[in-house]
């Protein structure tokens, strides 16, 4: 019993000790009426940070140690226009900062008119379409540079890189199940160059990770031939047909290949450098972070980026950051339902080194 007691009171103590030691960092996307967060509800979570006293900062400034106690983090990924037209006033209201990790494929120059906001994967598909068709990709869904200029001139908001095009690759060539064209999302328009049913889905990752698996378009058409004149309407075992699908594939491996380490690393090289160069230019500012497209890291990468100026690694792994951080990860937290009760909750727990790590390990 009284072991038990010293137990309690020694972790109520570290708990009370490191209070306020963290740094948590939240991630965001859109903030507009039809997305997971509204505007009203992005403001009470404003509202929940001015309530508990925290300082909010950005990503350069925690690097540079600019770190007062009861830090927070407000970041959000890949430069949506209703991060100017919602988030920018409410930040300016509450005289509160954030860091935006921006897509530079997407972004013009200028906006002529003011587009009706639509969620992340319309967007994203509309500007596929067009970059598979014109090579360019530019939005009036995402800022402009006009705009992001205005938001980094008013000292609130620092922008550092998140990939040019925020894309995926093929990692292998086992197939696991048939596209359904209404499902297939902007990375699947891109790696198969159009939207449709019954083209082969092999597993992918960001196209940060590694080096990918090459599937040369043409296979795709061939391999939707053969399914449909031989499997579908014929074979109903699931494991059946994909058994017969990947016999397929591979009997037709002169249509693949695998990345060489040298093809890896160019890519790399030139996709962030387009990414760096592009902000640099609009902004005049230092482009020395990189925020993981989906969160997939590499070790690997890592290596590649550090040579090109990049001194820290933001990911989407959960938990909090010590206020003397790993640069290799700093972990965030997005929440599936970003109640204000919930971002509370949240808010308090990684905002304790002790109960954020422990957060971080379990989740």
């Amino acid at each position: 019993m009284i072991i038990t007691l010293i137990i309690f009171i020694i972790i109520l103590l570290l708990i009370i000790i490191f209070n306020k030691r963290a740094v948590p960092a939240f991630l965001y996307h859109q903030v507009n009426p039809i997305s997971n967060v509204s505007p009203e509800l992005f403001e009470e979570h404003l509202k929940v940070i001015k309530e508990y006293k925290m300082n909010t900062i950005t990503i350069s400034e925690f690097y540079n140690k600019e770190v007062p106690t009861n830090s927070i983090l407000l970041t959000f990924d890949d430069g949506y226009f209703d991060n100017y037209k919602y988030v920018f006033p409410l930040l300016k209201k509450y005289n509160m900062k954030a860091t935006i990790f921006l897509n530079t494929l997407y972004i013009m120059d200028k906006r002529e008119t003011e587009p009706e906001i639509k969620d992340n994967n319309t967007v994203n598909i509309e500007a596929m379409k067009e970059y598979i068709k014109s090579g360019k990709a530019t939005i009036n869904q995402y800022m402009s540079w006009e705009e992001i200029k205005e938001m980094y001139d008013s000292s609130l908001i620092d922008f550092q890189a998140h990939s040019h095009k925020h894309m995926a690759m093929f990692v292998d060539t086992k197939i696991e199940g048939l596209t359904n064209k209404e499902r297939m999302e902007a990375p699947e328009l891109y790696l198969y160059g159009e939207l449709q049913d019954n083209f082969p889905i092999f597993p992918k990752r960001g196209e940060y990770t590694g080096r990918a698996t090459l599937i040369k378009k043409e296979f795709f058409k061939i391999f939707k031939d053969f399914y449909e004149k031989n499997i579908e309407n014929k074979v109903t075992d699931k494991n059946e047909i994909l058994k017969k699908c990947q016999e397929f594939i591979d009997e037709n491996k002169e249509y693949f290949s695998v990345e060489s380490e040298a093809e890896y690393k160019k890519r790399i090289e030139e996709d962030f450098s387009e990414n760096k160069k592009i902000i640099e230019k609009n902004l005049g500012n230092e482009v020395k972070f990189f925020c993981w497209p989906w969160g997939h890291r590499s070790k690997e990468t890592i290596k590649v980026l550090r040579e090109l100026g990049v001194v820290g690694f933001i990911s989407t792994k959960k938990g909090t950051n010590s206020m003397t951080a790993n640069w290799d990860m700093i972990r965030r937290i997005e929440l599936r339902n970003y109640s204000v009760k919930k971002f509370k909750i949240n808010l308090l727990l990684a905002r304790n080194l002790i109960l954020g790590k422990i957060y971080g390990w379990i989740s």
